[in-house]
């Protein structure tokens, strides 16, 4: 009985994994079409409000960063834009965080 429990939760746990990284990729995808709409904009300082792209699929959080920031997470393909304070992955580590803004890569 105990490893049927044990498997399940690893079950669970790998479906959890699966729906995360498929919420990432929607997030990045809306942030990326967002993106397109600004290539003209002559501010890439101006602050602007990006979709969490975490691997929580039930976050709804948005980020605040300049545009040329997030252009730079686009451009390195292994790095995401996250709200720090509430999500913290084994498998990423942050390399810049600033007030409730975080940027992790895939370690």
């Amino acid at each position: 009985m105990a490893a049927n429990a044990s498997q399940a939760h690893l079950d669970e746990r790998e479906a959890a994994i699966v729906r995360g990284e498929a919420h990432r990729v929607a997030r990045r995808r809306a942030n990326e079409r967002k993106l397109s709409t600004l290539r003209n904009a002559k501010d890439a300082e101006a602050l602007v409000e990006f979709e969490c792209e975490c691997m929580s699929d039930e976050c709804d959080r948005q980020v605040k960063v300049p545009l040329y920031v997030y252009r730079r997470l686009v451009e390195a393909r292994t790095q995401y834009l996250v709200q720090a304070a509430h999500h913290a992955f084994p498998r990423h580590r942050t390399i810049v965080s600033i007030g409730l803004t975080r940027i992790e890569e895939r370690a």
